[in-house]
């Protein structure tokens, strides 16, 4: 998730100057109006599950089984071909784009870089498991009435579905809290060992490598299912909102246009998101028979079952609605010059936010040059006596939403900077994602230079974005151009600490090697340390920007 926002989670406003608030305890109630895979994935699976529906607990938990039986992620036999095993690998990877409605009052803006957070509940598993474990052991219905941190009073149902979370790996604290409740000494005790700080490595092996849950715990401790109500609202944290990259750009989408298969035209107010379906293995061990065990995202399965109609383009029943927030980002930026060059560096999602931006350029250019039309238009037709004023040809308040106008934007003197983007994924016929997007954008002159590196591709080598930059002799010289000679700022955004660490060591490598070569340092590690303060420079005035999450 993001860690730049300078807005905590409860006190998250809009990028509007309204004041309206949204938050993760007051979230806006939002439409999906479309969605779509962004990786070559089959949609025999989403139409079936478009015909059967996902409007109650009962649909949604088949219809998570059956996207499991369509997508195996490995073999039941012992062994399975190199083919299989390829399939397998694409069948955990799929990507989708979702298209959300926002309030047609202005209440909830956005800018490129900006992130959304998503409220979602427990699985309807999870919550069905412990409804009847709470009614067996206490006699609570589902349906009773309580309240929960002095708040209007909800039903047992309501609380366990949204109130506490039941998907976190557990922590030894939380261990030792139930092992208090366990009627089985042994089990007692072996909650009791997994919890001391003794036992750091059982821990990990056991809890946090098969990612194991309060659930997973009571299902297998079972003498703890005497715990009370009190104890689990006690005992566990809130379900935390799940935050993804905006993928759009607010002036770039104003256009009115019919989405999906909604018979609505919903115009300027919709955001898109993208996201990846979280599903693998756990590791296999023999010390453990419940190992290897399937896990699934508590949102993006959800989301996969209920975008089912628009993923594979079949009438919708009802109107899926998910529970939003904006999260704004006071650093993931574009320049306020729309003459600033580009470095934009995203391996897998990373790209999303990426997309927003290139976006949002296509729509400033194109709203600079429609600008420069009229006043052509207006020099080559007026014989009046007087001249027009230039706020007479200026943007209309709704042709700039979302954008934060600068005198140099509307200046008939203002050019649209360079854009380099690197892209990096597995398989390029599998999960090159936005490839038809990004090849407009170049085609049109939004993107000036698109370098993609694909590591897991037959026949080839291994080849991830620093790859391309390291061994790529144009790449490297390019770069290095664009950083000293055309003063460009630098965004990398993606999954893992790894991934922007080896991509800031190859653009210092880059640097070091570049001052080297032009005389300017005695040694390559003089040359590393002067790109190391360069890069440390660049960071300090924002023109080299990071978006890592885990």
């Amino acid at each position: 998730s993001r860690g730049d926002s300078l807005v905590a989670d409860n006190m998250t406003v809009s990028s509007a100057s309204s004041g309206f608030l949204y938050t993760a305890n007051k979230p806006y109630e939002s439409a999906i109006l479309n969605a779509r895979y962004l990786t070559n994935t089959n949609i025999e699976c989403a139409a079936k599950v478009a015909q059967h529906g996902c409007d109650s607990d009962e649909k949604i938990i088949k219809a998570m089984k059956m996207y499991e039986d369509h997508f195996p992620l490995s073999s039941q036999k012992k062994s399975s071909s190199a083919g299989q095993q390829l399939q397998y690998e694409k069948n955990g990877k799929r990507v989708i784009e979702m298209t959300l409605s926002l309030p047609d009052d202005f209440t909830l803006e956005y800018e490129p870089g900006d992130s959304v957070g998503l409220i979602v509940p427990n699985s309807p598993q999870s919550t069905l498991f412990i409804l009847d474990m709470l009614e067996r052991q206490h006699g609570i219905q589902p349906e009773q009435k309580i309240s929960v941190d002095a708040a209007h009073p909800i039903t047992v149902k309501e609380a366990i579905q949204s109130t506490i979370d039941l998907h976190s790996v557990m922590k030894k604290k939380r261990l030792f809290l139930l092992s208090m409740y366990a009627t089985d000494p042994e089990e007692q005790r072996a909650l009791c060992l997994l919890s001391s700080n003794e036992n750091s490595n059982l821990f990990e092996e056991y809890v946090e490598d098969q990612r194991r849950t309060v659930v997973d715990i009571l299902k297998e401790f079972p003498s703890c299912q005497s715990i009370t109500l009190e104890g689990l609202l006690g005992c566990l944290p809130a379900i935390p909102p799940r935050y993804y990259s905006v993928c759009s750009s607010p002036l770039h989408d104003r256009q009115c246009e019919k989405i999906g298969n909604s018979n609505y035209d919903y115009g300027d107010f919709h955001l898109k998101v993208a996201f990846s379906v979280v599903d693998y293995c756990t590791h296999t061990t023999t010390r453990d028979d419940n190992s290897g065990r399937r896990m699934g995202g508590l949102a993006t399965r959800r989301l996969e079952c209920i975008c089912s109609p628009f993923l594979s383009n079949q009438k919708l029943s009802h109107t899926p609605t998910v529970q939003i927030f904006p999260k704004p980002t006071h650093e993931f930026r574009l320049p306020t010059s729309t003459s600033t060059p580009l470095i934009l560096i995203g391996p897998g999602t990373g790209i999303a936010p990426f997309i927003g931006f290139l976006s949002h350029r296509a729509a400033q250019k194109a709203s600079h040059e429609s600008t420069e039309a009229a006043e052509q238009t207006s020099e080559g037709t007026w014989r009046g006596g007087y001249e027009l004023d230039p706020e007479e040809l200026a943007l209309s308040k709704g042709d700039a939403r979302g954008l934060n106008l600068a005198m140099d934007y509307i200046s008939k003197h203002q050019t649209t900077g360079e854009i380099d983007l690197f892209f990096g994924c597995r398989y390029e016929d599998h999960d090159y994602l936005y490839r038809k997007e990004l090849e407009e954008f170049q085609k049109r002159g939004i993107l000036t230079k698109l370098y993609s590196a694909f590591s897991r591709d037959n026949g080839k080598d291994k080849t991830y974005v620093q790859t391309l930059m390291l061994k790529d002799e144009k790449c490297g010289k390019r770069l290095v151009e664009m950083i000293l000679e055309k003063q460009a700022s630098v965004y990398i955004c993606g999954d893992g600490n790894a991934m922007g660490r080896d991509v800031q060591e190859a653009i210092v490598s880059l640097l070091g090697k570049h001052w080297c070569g032009e005389g300017n340092c005695e040694s390559l590690d003089e040359g590393r340390k002067r790109a190391l303060a360069h890069v440390d420079h660049m960071k300090t005035f924002g023109r080299f920007v990071l978006d890592i999450w885990s």
